[in-house]
């Protein structure tokens, strides 16, 4: 890590252990495309287990709530000074990133 905050300061104990503890954190809840990928799909098999099974009103919910949630990551994205496909990118991440931590 270095001396980022403090250019030419040696960062005492606390602050090593406060920028190892972020690195930390980062690694932890880093998503990959990869994972984004394998949510979309386990979220279309639930949605398809919801139409076959409870009809397609459930599946609509289950759906709409969905994209409700990509909206809302898309609009928090692009209030986050991201646009086009950086900020559908980002989105996408948000919404279906979570199954790479499975």
């Amino acid at each position: 890590m270095g001396n980022q905050d403090r250019p030419g300061q040696d960062l005492n104990a606390y602050e090593k252990v406060l920028a190892e503890d972020r690195r930390v954190m980062r690694e932890m809840f880093r998503v990959s495309i990869g994972g984004a990928h394998a949510g979309l799909v386990i979220t279309v098999f639930f949605v398809v287990l919801f139409a076959a099974v409870g009809g397609t009103v459930w599946a609509l919910i289950v759906g709409g709530a969905v994209a409700f949630w990509f909206a809302a990551a898309h609009v928090a994205a692009v209030g986050g000074s991201r646009r086009g496909w950086a900020a559908v990118k980002r989105a996408y991440f948000l919404t279906f990133g979570w199954a790479g931590w499975l």
